[in-house]
């Protein structure tokens, strides 16, 4: 038997939009735990931001992202859809999802996501600054909240 989604208002939602938040973002080879990223001094906001990577991201087996994210409302279905953009073309989709998340609480997200082999990954040079990456997260199908991150390489 399928679950039945519960019906969320205007208020509903926007009360889960104010009540989440991402604390903090890392980025990681998957087999080393080499960190290439770490947002701990900078705070994400629901705008563009621009981040530098360590280039080994590009040709490691695989990465994983770690987000830290509080909530004050309980969620019962949350989503995270990621969308790469390589001069405004997009490159690549992927849909996570995560499901039930309890009241106040923090929680930590992981996924792992596989690198192609290095010879076919695109270059450093082609990425840089040209890569842009837009994560949204929903509360079933609402859209609470959004980030679109603009990678650089070091």
């Amino acid at each position: 038997m399928q679950k039945k989604k519960r019906e969320l208002t205007q208020v509903e939602v926007q009360k889960i939009k104010d009540g989440f938040q991402i604390q903090k973002v890392i980025m990681k080879d998957s087999e080393t735990q080499q960190v290439y990223w770490d947002s701990s001094s900078e705070k994400i906001t629901q705008d563009i931001m621009d981040i530098t990577l360590d280039p080994k991201i590009i040709t490691s087996k695989a990465a994983t992202r770690s987000i830290q994210f509080s909530t004050k409302e309980k969620l019962q279905d949350l989503i995270l859809i990621q969308d790469a953009y390589l001069h405004d073309q997009k490159i690549e989709h992927f849909v996570f999802k995560f499901g039930f998340v309890m009241p106040e609480t923090v929680n930590t997200w992981d996924s792992t996501i596989v690198n192609r082999p290095p010879e076919q990954m695109l270059s450093k040079e082609i990425q840089s600054g040209n890569l842009i990456v837009d994560i949204q997260m929903f509360e079933q199908d609402h859209l609470i909240f959004n980030v679109k991150v603009r990678i650089f390489y070091s």
